[in-house]
């Protein structure tokens, strides 16, 4: 049975290239299949009988996966190494894509190679079945050690790690036999785990959600030609048990007969030493494909579709418990000599959007509401605030017109005073629900242009306005409420915009565009 489960990183995670203690480490771009089954492995060691911890993490009869990142709810797998383009020209078009028109596969028996024509292989990075590529997104800190006599740093312990951002999904899968072992560890990663160095810093910490295992076609069957991509970094022996980069196809299944087909095979190769904590050391160089290299395998006889499903799920080569020997057989890009524009690549893994049992918990938790109050009121505190700038200019567009058209001097007072905005700020406070009629209504109104013709009794015409600053003023604030004419007022009150140096002095501080020239 094989469990799926998408991974997303809260922390950094450190996934080093190389556990030796070089001063630079190189970070991997993926969560390596090593680093689920350590921090299984560490939660279940105790709890676990014997048998069953052997049976989980030693034996290889349960495998982890690595995990790849997603690009648009779909697993990106390694770009194959026998696809290529022209040097000089782009592998990805604008959108991210690889370029149908400038990849061609080498692997392909129908791919012939131009003379006089320099190709570059495509190494880096990841694709989904529809030819969209993903990148992970890498940083680099540097951490000291701390002595612990002064509280200072160290001399000569300076490290930087290169790391994996967080906010970055990935997905991986467990395959296990035995339900119940499975189920504990569905249970565990659940609970969440952390991975990869420095976990009791900053760094490590990662969100888990199992997940409905996606629906995945079978590989095609080719009578002639069989091909295997490997997923992940393959680990494979000769007949005589050393480590070998041309696995012959009696070892990989031994139903199957065919010859490896080197001219159209593309195989790239790395090693590792893994730090054994138990035994406080490096276990064994392991000499290994590279994930990205591509077997092209002649076949004596066609193959039953029993064997390429079971070779397609199994893997290849030992040590599958760390994620190692992951392979898709005979993908659709396998048997054509340039990329199709529209057709897939090969079966894609697509994960349904969907929230579990557990994400409907968080969507409800206190903390989420709260946050989610918080972001709103953030959200309509910079709405009021436009809509009071806004009436600012308005107000002061308003004292402009008013002076300009009546021809006030300068040293002469224009409009509303400070002290009569004031009262508007008093009366509202103590009649919150019936401010506008207090304010514009009655025999008792404030803004009454009676026997007040500097005042709210100042007229002015324009092109398109012919009024006094009581209607001019209703006409623009009734539709306020409360909080709104709190805010507008606690400006205003700040100058008296009735004389010429308190209104431009309000447009200097605040901002504003005045509307002549105030020298």
């Amino acid at each position: 049975m094989r469990l799926y489960y998408t991974l997303k990183t809260i922390d950094p995670i450190i996934v080093s290239e190389n556990n030796s203690s070089e001063n630079n480490d190189a970070c991997l771009d993926y969560i390596p299949g090593s680093a689920i089954l350590g921090a299984l492995a560490s939660k279940h060691y105790v709890a676990l009988s014997e048998q069953d911890s052997w049976t989980l993490f030693h034996t290889g009869e349960c495998v982890f996966s690595h995990c790849y990142p997603l690009v648009n709810n779909q697993l990106a797998l390694p770009v194959p190494a026998s696809w290529h383009f022209l040097k000089g020209k782009n592998a990805l078009d604008s959108t991210g894509k690889y370029n149908a028109n400038e990849i061609s596969n080498h692997a392909s028996v129908s791919f012939e190679r131009q003379e006089g024509v320099q190709y570059k292989q495509c190494r880096d990075g990841y694709i989904n079945s529809d030819a969209q590529s993903a990148v992970v997104k890498q940083g680099l800190t540097t951490k000291t050690a701390i002595n612990n006599q002064t509280g200072g740093a160290k001399e000569s312990q300076l490290f930087s790690y290169s790391y994996i951002q967080p906010a970055q999904t990935f997905l991986g899968w467990i395959d296990c036999e035995d339900d119940v072992l499975l189920d504990t560890l569905k249970t565990t990663l659940n609970n969440g785990i952390n991975i990869g160095r420095s976990r009791h810093s900053e760094f490590g910490r990662v969100h888990v959600d199992v997940i409905n295992s996606p629906t995945i076609a079978e590989p095609t069957n080719n009578e002639n030609t069989l091909v295997i991509w490997c997923l992940s970094d393959c680990e494979c022996l000769d007949d005589l048990g050393n480590p070998t980069f041309t696995p012959t196809l009696q070892s990989i299944n031994p139903l199957l007969s065919g010859n490896l087909n080197k001219q159209k095979s593309y195989i790239r190769s790395t090693s590792c030493s893994r730090f054994n904590q138990k035994r406080g050391g490096l276990d064994s160089e392991q000499v290994l494909i590279s994930k990205g290299s591509v077997l092209v395998y002649d076949l004596d006889q066609k193959v039953d579709q029993a064997v390429i499903n079971t070779l397609n799920e199994a893997g290849i080569g030992l040590n599958k418990q760390q994620g190692l020997g992951w392979v898709s057989v005979n993908p659709a890009w396998a048997f054509k000599s340039s990329l199709s524009n529209g057709e897939l690549l090969f079966n894609p893994v697509i994960i349904k959007a969907g929230v579990d049992k557990k994400g409907e918990v968080a969507t409800t938790s206190a903390l989420l509401s709260w946050v989610k109050e918080k972001v709103s009121e953030d959200k309509k505190s910079i709405v009021r605030k436009q809509c009071v700038n806004s009436l600012l200019k308005q107000i002061v567009q308003a004292y402009q017109d008013a002076r300009r058209y009546n021809n006030i001097l300068n040293s002469h007072e224009a409009g509303p005073s400070s002290s009569q905005w004031r009262r508007i700020s008093t009366l509202i406070r103590t009649k919150e629900n019936k401010w506008a009629a207090a304010v514009f209504e009655g025999k008792n109104a404030i803004c009454k242009p009676d026997n007040d013709q500097l005042g709210w009794g100042i007229s002015w015409s324009g092109a398109q306005t012919n009024t006094d600053f009581s209607a001019f003023t209703k006409d623009l604030l009734s539709g306020l409420n409360v909080t709104e004419m709190r805010e507008l007022l606690e400006k205003l009150n700040r100058y008296d915009l009735s004389t010429y140096k308190g209104l431009y002095k309000m447009v200097d501080e605040l901002g504003l565009t005045p509307g002549d020239n105030h020298e």
